[in-house]
């Protein structure tokens, strides 16, 4: 078995072998995961509109709203994350515990609202099934590296942005891929369902095949196994594949200026508030020490993004 065959062996085994830990504590404790599903809608919606993605209504801490109100009725926060994002949302192999990025934003979220940090439900949602998992009252939010569009704003309701990323191409230093360009013609290219990337590839491949998978993770296990040439996606998802596996790298530059947000049932307004007002003291007060804790590998901190509010 060739050496590449052997590393995607190991890093598939591994994450067989965290799926079985169950460890005491909320973010030991493997969380449920929602079942991907390939939907007629896709989390893109088709519909084409322009709009302020860096907008938000604005921060309140009143708790008396009805969808901050079932969350401490219910005593827990229902989160949707991911768990297969290095960097963002992951299961450290040492401890068995979820950690990250967004892992420390619902904390932060539920120390605010709940008074304690741990007070929290992870499920683990596909992507494809993140505005679904909304739509149906199974989470209260996603936060799980997802962008803010005019489309995905048809649909949930977004917080005011906690980071700035760009769609890239990550591809093995071996190969010919230059980047998003002609160099993907007759090449199979790997992006999650529902992503922004998967959308951006459905407007251009560059003559590309593409390879749709649940979660961006599964590009990086198809990559190994030279089941595809390249992934598109995140360059802050991209940045820890490439941390992962230092045999691949991002190439070609960022297409485009993307922002993440926390998202919400479409209409809840109190929620949005409260969690804008949490994100106020996180971008801050808490944004550069994750930073300088979990992103190092994208290079010198932007600094967190600056928000806006309407509303």
């Amino acid at each position: 078995m060739s050496g590449k065959k052997t590393r995607a062996v190991v890093l598939a085994a591994a994450a067989l072998l965290l799926a079985t830990v169950a460890l005491p504590g909320s973010s030991a404790a493997e969380p449920p995961t929602l079942r991907a599903t390939t939907a007629s809608a896709p989390d893109l919606a088709p519909a084409a509109t322009t709009c302020d993605t860096g907008a938000s209504l604005q921060p309140s801490t009143s708790d008396s709203g009805p969808g901050v109100q079932r969350i401490k009725q219910r005593g827990k926060l229902i989160a949707g994350i991911d768990t297969n994002s290095y960097l963002w949302g992951f299961r450290d192999p040492a401890t068995g515990n979820l950690q990250g990025f967004d892992i420390d934003l619902v904390h932060a979220l539920a120390k605010s609202i709940l008074g304690d940090s741990n007070a929290v439900e992870f499920l683990a949602v596909p992507t494809a099934n993140r505005i679904s998992a909304l739509k149906n009252d199974q989470v209260d939010v996603v936060v799980r590296t997802m962008t803010i569009t005019c489309a995905r704003l048809l649909q949930v309701s977004f917080s005011s942005p906690y980071f700035v990323a760009g769609q890239e191409v990550v591809a093995p230093k071996s190969s010919p891929i230059t980047g998003f360009d002609d160099s993907l013609k007759g090449k199979r290219v790997c992006a999650a369902t529902g992503s922004t990337a998967a959308d951006l590839l459905k407007q251009t491949s560059h003559g590309a095949t593409v390879v749709p998978v649940a979660n961006q993770l599964d590009c990086l296990v198809q990559m190994q196994l030279g089941n595809v040439d390249a992934t598109i996606t995140d360059n802050a998802l991209g940045a820890g594949q490439v941390a992962q596996d230092p045999t691949i790298h991002l190439v070609g530059g960022t297409l485009d200026q993307e922002l993440y947000g926390v998202a919400m049932k479409l209409g809840a307004s109190d929620l949005v508030r409260r969690v804008n007002a949490v994100l106020q003291d996180f971008l801050a007060n808490q944004w550069d020490t994750e930073y300088n804790l979990w992103l190092k590998p994208l290079g010198k901190s932007p600094g967190a993004p600056r928000v806006h509010y309407a509303g």
